[in-house]
C-alpha cells in the first residue's frame, strides 16, 4: 500500500511539471514558440516513463519483497525522481521565457538535492539484486549489505550537498560536469571497496 501512494505522489509530480509545460506553452512569446516549445514537453513524458519504470522495477527483481518493505525506502526515491523532474521543467520553463536563465545550475542543483535524498534512505533498502551497491560480499552477507549501504548513502549524501554547493557557488558548466561525475560515481567506487574490505574482516572473524 505504500508504495502504491508513492507512486500516486510520485504521478502528481510528474503531473505538476506537464501543467508548468502546458502554463510556460501559453506564455511564449510568438517569436520563442518556434525553437521553445518541444522542450515544454519532453521532460514530463521522459519523467513519466522513468517513473513507470521504477514502479515496475520490483516486478524485475528476484525478490520482490524486498523492494517493498515497510521501510518506504523505494517509494522515497521514486518520489525523489518525480521531483527532480518537477525542477527540470520548472528551469526549462523559465528559460523559454528569459533566455538568460542558467537552467543547467538548477538542474544540477536539484540532482545533488535527489543525491542527499537517496543517500539518507540507502541504508534502510535490503538486499537485492536489482538496485544498491550490489556486491558479491553484500549479497552473500545481510550485515556485509547493510554496512555498505549505511556508509555509501553517507557518502552520497555528502556528496549531494557538496554538488548542490558547487551549484549554488557560481562554478561553470565544466566544473559542474566534473563535479557531477565525481559526486554520482565516487560513492559507488567506495561502497564497493568497503564492501569488499568488512568481508574481508568478517571471513577472518573480526566483527
Amino acid at each position: 500500500m505504500r508504495r502504491q501512494r508513492s507512486l500516486v505522489l510520485a504521478l502528481v509530480l510528474i503531473a505538476a511539471s506537464a501543467a508548468v509545460g502546458a502554463w510556460a506553452y501559453r506564455m511564449l512569446p510568438p517569436s520563442a514558440f518556434a525553437p521553445a516549445w518541444p522542450g515544454l514537453f519532453v521532460t514530463p513524458v521522459i519523467g513519466l516513463v522513468v517513473v513507470v519504470l521504477l514502479a515496475q522495477a520490483p516486478r524485475l527483481s528476484r525478490n520482490p519483497a524486498a523492494l517493498t518493505q515497510p521501510t518506504g525506502a523505494f517509494g522515497i526515491v521514486m518520489i525523489g525522481v518525480a521531483a527532480m523532474f518537477l525542477v527540470a521543467e520548472a528551469a526549462i520553463a523559465m528559460r523559454a521565457l528569459d533566455p538568460s536563465f542558467d537552467v543547467v545550475r538548477w538542474l544540477f542543483l536539484a540532482i545533488g538535492i535527489l543525491f542527499v535524498v537517496i543517500g539518507a534512505v540507502l541504508g534502510r533498502i535490503p538486499p537485492n539484486r536489482l538496485v544498491g551497491v550490489r556486491t558479491p560480499w553484500a549479497l552473500a552477507d545481510e550485515r556485509v549489505w547493510l554496512r555498505t549501504h549505511r556508509f555509501t548513502g553517507r557518502l552520497m549524501a555528502l556528496a549531494g550537498v557538496a554538488l548542490a554547493a558547487v551549484a549554488s557557488l557560481g562554478a561553470d558548466h565544466t566544473d559542474l560536469l566534473v563535479a557531477l561525475i565525481v559526486c554520482a560515481v565516487g560513492p559507488g567506487v567506495a561502497g564497493a571497496a568497503y564492501s569488499r574490505a568488512i568481508a574481508g574482516k568478517a571471513a577472518g572473524g573480526e566483527d
